[in-house]
């Protein structure tokens, strides 16, 4: 079993901060001028955080396997409202005492580039994955007995349910990995796990 350190970024993490100053111009500069459209921005800016933050509490994961060293992920929105996501998941994964394991992760464009996929409450998007399976006796290999993802554009990871091959939550897993594959988030699981 390897060290522990946090898995490099995997997905686009979208952030939404804001700046001021309480330094009041110099006198010479041109003061500015609050009207109906600087206004009419702050609603907009505080619904996409809200959005931000609905997100990182409305989402369920699965993990499952379909072969050795082959799995399908599925990405519920299991909050109200629908939210929109692109792109590839950030997989964390953690040893038994939770610490983190640097397992080598790349993305891929499988089964192509991933779209903007607005989901709706109860609807799910899917993704490929693929790791090389190792001997956990063998310093190359990272033995992770849990799984978290964060959504793009999320901040907040939710852990993964791992389902076995007949069809039963795993209760304790154990990925045997020494690498790992992402696709792109899909509609459908049509071509995700074509590696």
């Amino acid at each position: 079993m390897r060290g522990k350190t946090i898995v490099p970024g995997i997905a686009v993490l979208f952030a939404l901060t804001a700046c001021s100053s309480t330094t009041p111009p110099p006198a010479s500069a041109p003061q500015p001028t609050h009207n109906a459209a600087v206004n009419a921005d702050k609603p907009a800016v505080q619904q996409e955080i809200q959005q931000d933050k609905d997100v990182r509490q409305s989402f369920h994961a699965e993990l499952t396997i379909q072969d050795q060293g082959l799995g399908l992920l599925a990405l519920e929105n299991t909050g109200k409202e629908p939210v929109t996501i692109q792109g590839w998941p950030t997989l964390q994964f953690l040893a038994a005492d939770n610490s983190p394991l640097e397992v080598p992760t790349r993305n891929v464009d499988i089964p192509g580039a991933g779209p903007s996929i607005t989901l709706r409450p109860g609807t799910n998007a899917f993704a490929g994955v693929k790791w090389e399976t190792g001997d956990k006796g063998s310093t190359d290999t990272f033995v992770a007995t849990t799984l978290k993802l964060t959504p793009p554009h999320g901040t907040s990871a939710t852990v993964v349910d791992v389902i076995g091959t007949d069809g039963k939550k795993v209760g304790y897993p154990e990925l045997d990995v020494t690498s790992v594959k992402v696709g792109t988030l899909q509609p459908s699981t049509q071509g995700v796990l074509v590696f």
